[in-house]
């Protein structure tokens, strides 16, 4: 009998990994960030803290990468499934890719917080008690509108505050969804060095200097874009 359970219990978890298709997502992630690098080329006399020579095209590099990298990620999650015969629903995650882009409308937000009569602390701090409050709402299975509503506008507001990591903060609010659904430890664990990674160089990347260079403008993709590499190479290897 115990012999028995001890089988149940390893083809369980055979299937649980046999399902784990996250090593595509950070991967493709990742190398689209590296590739971002020369698009982070500083004008000459910048007037802001992050002001890249191309924003516009730098703006519509990540609207192709995202837009592309959720539908190929549902993909690939719908092509493993068929494979293995199990799939992991990415219903989930293509409503998170979807908040992510519309968090980027950071004009938007801007025209809306400067008509507001008062001024906040921190825009940042708001957004993430605002991503905090969507999350319980969503674990606790509240209405759908009330979930969307409250992470569009923490995902809008966190983009507004912090536009140099903009674009990653909509590709980890897909990978903590994805990431729920896996119930992977070692996809947990990447996502969340992730996010350390991404706070981290939202910090210290030094985009107000002197005479910025493509390197210090675009230094800020490398700790996060490395983490997703490392992830998805991993996640290769032991998957």
């Amino acid at each position: 009998m115990a012999d028995l359970l001890g089988d149940l219990a390893d083809l369980r978890r055979r299937a649980r990994e046999d399902r784990h298709a996250y090593p595509f997502p950070l991967l493709f992630f990742g190398v689209a960030s590296f590739l971002a690098l020369p698009l982070y080329a500083p004008v000459e006399e910048p007037t802001r803290a992050f002001a890249v020579r191309h924003p516009v095209l730098l703006a519509l590099y990540w609207l192709v990468v995202l837009v592309a990298g959720g539908l190929a990620t549902v993909w690939w999650y719908r092509r493993r499934g068929a494979r293995v015969g199990i799939e992991t629903s990415t219903r989930g995650y293509l409503g998170a890719s979807v908040i992510g882009l519309i968090g980027l409308s950071g004009p938007v937000v801007g025209v809306a917080l400067e008509a507001l009569p008062f001024r906040f602390y921190s825009e940042t701090g708001v957004g993430l008690i605002v991503l905090a409050v969507a999350t319980v709402l969503w674990r606790r299975g509240a209405p759908r509108v009330a979930t969307s509503t409250a992470a569009v506008l923490g995902t809008a507001v966190l983009q507004h505050d912090q536009p140099a990591i903009a674009p990653f903060i909509a590709i980890g609010l897909g990978l903590v969804v994805l990431a729920s659904l896996e119930r992977s430890t070692r996809f947990t664990t990447t996502t969340a060095a992730y996010l350390v990674a991404l706070c981290l160089s939202a910090a210290f990347t030094p985009l107000a200097v002197p005479q910025p260079t493509a390197w210090t403008t675009g230094s800020v993709v490398v700790l996060p874009g490395l983490v997703l590499l490392l992830g998805g190479l991993v996640g290769l290897r032991r998957g």
